[in-house]
């Protein structure tokens, strides 16, 4: 979708070899940097992310860059303040039922959160195939809206 709309498009991986040991923040903010370095210069930044990524949260505050957040993990604390600090619009995006997503911190004032009903942490409705395919097809539109909104 990204790439359809204008966006390059630089994907970061990391293997289960590859140990966030104890900084796990530091190693998702040091993926997304090697990320931004390997891509072409351009005027607009967006990450996009989703659960462990989500830890570079506080490196795309620091640098300013706007945020895609998928299933973030909304129950740690760096991650929490950051947000709560935020002048930025990014988009979050939970189901009810993550634990992690901690109620879409309904009573933040920075960015747009949008809760997904009766999804779990890979956003999908357990034992219901067909809601879970509609409740998708829903999040790639808003994601979609948010992106367009952008240029």
């Amino acid at each position: 979708m990204l790439g359809s709309l204008g966006w390059h498009v630089q994907a970061v991986r990391w293997t289960p070899d590859d140990s966030p040991s104890a900084a796990p923040h530091e190693f998702a903010a040091n993926a997304a940097e090697r990320a931004f370095a390997a891509s072409p210069a351009a005027d607009q930044h967006l990450i996009v992310a989703k659960s462990f990524s989500t830890l570079s949260i506080p490196w795309a505050e620091d640098a300013r860059i706007r945020g895609i957040w998928l299933t973030p993990l909304l129950t740690d604390e760096k991650v929490r303040s950051t947000i709560s600090s935020s002048r930025k619009d990014d988009l979050f995006i939970g189901g009810s039922q993550d634990k992690l997503w901690d109620g879409g911190r309904k009573s933040e004032s920075a960015g747009t959160f949008l809760e997904v009903p009766g999804a779990d942490h890979s956003l999908q409705i357990p034992d219901d195939w067909r809601a879970s395919q509609q409740a998708q097809s829903d999040v790639f539109t808003r994601i979609e809206e948010y992106v367009v909104g952008l240029a």
